[in-house]
This record gives C-alpha cells, sequence and structure tokens, in this order.
C-alpha cells in the first residue's frame, strides 16, 4: 500500500475521512506534519434538473506526498526512498482532522523549534495560514 507507514489496515483507512501525517527527512532529520483528506468532494449539474448531485470519490492520498513546496522540492533532490511517509491518527471528520493537525502543529512548535545548530526541526513555516514563523 502507497509510501504512507502506518498501523491502519486499509479498510480502516478508507471508512475515514481524513488523516494526519508527518514526513520526515533521513537524511537532514527535518519534519513535516500535515493533513490529508481521503476523499474529494464535488457537485455535477444534472441537465434538466435544479439540484445538483453530490459526488464523493477517493483523493491521491495514496501517492500524496505533500503540498509543501520546500517538501516537494527535497523529494525530488533526496529522492523519495530518503523520507519517511507516516500516518499518525485517522479522523472520522474533517473538523477533527483539521483540529488535530492544528493541535500537533502547536504542541510540537513548529514554528520555533530548532535543533542545537540553529537549523529548523520543521518545513512547517505557518499555521492555518494565520500563524507565521518569524525569521529574526
Amino acid at each position: 500500500m502507497s509510501h504512507w507507514v502506518n498501523n491502519f489496515g486499509i479498510d480502516e483507512i478508507l471508512e475515514n475521512e481524513g488523516f494526519v501525517y508527518q514526513i520526515t527527512n533521513c537524511l537532514t532529520g527535518m519534519k513535516y506534519i500535515g493533513k490529508k483528506f481521503i476523499y474529494s468532494k464535488t457537485t455535477k449539474k444534472i441537465p434538466g434538473k435544479t439540484r445538483r448531485k453530490h459526488i464523493k470519490k477517493e483523493s491521491d492520498w495514496r501517492t500524496y506526498t505533500s503540498s509543501s513546496k520546500d517538501v516537494k522540492n527535497d523529494i525530488k533532490q533526496y529522492g523519495k526512498e530518503n523520507f519517511i511517509f507516516e500516518i499518525l491518527s485517522l479522523h472520522k471528520t474533517r473538523t477533527e482532522t483539521n483540529y488535530e493537525e492544528s493541535r500537533l502543529l502547536f504542541l510540537n512548535d513548529v514554528l520555533n523549534a530548532k535543533y542545537d545548530n540553529g537549523l529548523y526541526i520543521f518545513y512547517n513555516k505557518n499555521i492555518l495560514l494565520r500563524y507565521y514563523r518569524s525569521d529574526k
């Protein structure tokens, strides 16, 4: 099953709406915490009808690597085999998924956490596009 490392079976994953994950660069030690929804939802106009049809289909979660440009660039530079893609938790709703991602981002202090050499531990540069890393 894809590149995701986890303790969940495929059926258990598909019973949920989303998951929170962590990507670790094995060469640099940098990490990224994010979320991914397992299903995408769209509406489709039906000819001759005023109501739209709601369509739920599986997203690209099986091959998904990250929304972070920095993570994507490092995957391209170092190779996917040098990263660990780990599902941390599964969630029944989008709200629960969003909440858990935010909780872990704040809990791990992703905007400020640094190694002893001064380099950031996390790729994450913002939380909810509202709180940003201050590079002072």
